[in-house]
């Protein structure tokens, strides 16, 4: 089983840990906030029973997301379904698709899923001007969206399957670690 974590903590040292997520903090401590802890900046698996059910009690209060097999597929499973948010942190020291990824998040006039932003990707579309901030939203959804993926996690079920997925998720646990992304 493995799992990342989801939330913000201004301390990760303090006991009880305090994680923030959506608007609500919640006290954790023990095994869950250790478990908190390393699945903080990337993915982390459990190893025991315990671990498992402290997970689980994580999940039940959306501080962790949680998938059964460790495959990549699984992996890019899990962050769809964390909303990607982009930090006040410079952009220096980052490769080209971590920037081109961090463009997208910080400047794209809406939340870009992991789905959308593969798509760009496999696209090979590039944040220009005409698609960026929030009165070029409509040019960027009708960039991304047709008939053809629109429904409800089609887009997601496509995005599966192309080429750049791994990538794409590596860049984006690449900025989570380097403290330019955090997940919620």
């Amino acid at each position: 089983m493995i799992y990342i974590s989801k939330g913000t903590s201004k301390s990760s040292l303090r006991h009880p840990l305090k994680v923030t997520r959506c608007g609500k903090t919640i006290q954790i401590s023990g095994l869950q906030a250790e478990l908190w802890r390393k699945g903080r900046y990337g993915f982390a698996s459990a190893q025991t029973k315990a671990e498992e059910m402290a997970l689980k009690s994580l999940s039940r209060a959306g501080l962790a997301e949680i998938q059964q097999e460790s495959s990549a597929a699984f992996r890019y499973y899990a962050l769809t379904s964390c909303v990607l948010c982009p930090t006040r942190r410079p952009g220096i020291g980052l490769s080209a698709g971590e920037k081109e990824l961090l463009c997208w998040l910080k400047k794209a006039g809406l939340r870009m899923t992991v789905a959308e932003l593969v798509y760009l990707r496999s696209r090979n579309i590039h944040p220009t001007r005409k698609l960026l901030r929030a009165r070029n939203r409509r040019a960027l959804v009708e960039k991304i969206y047709n008939p053809r993926n629109i429904a409800d996690n089609l887009l997601e079920q496509q995005m599966e399957s192309e080429s750049c997925r791994d990538e794409v998720v590596a860049d984006l646990l690449s900025l989570l670690r380097k403290k330019r992304l955090v997940l919620l």
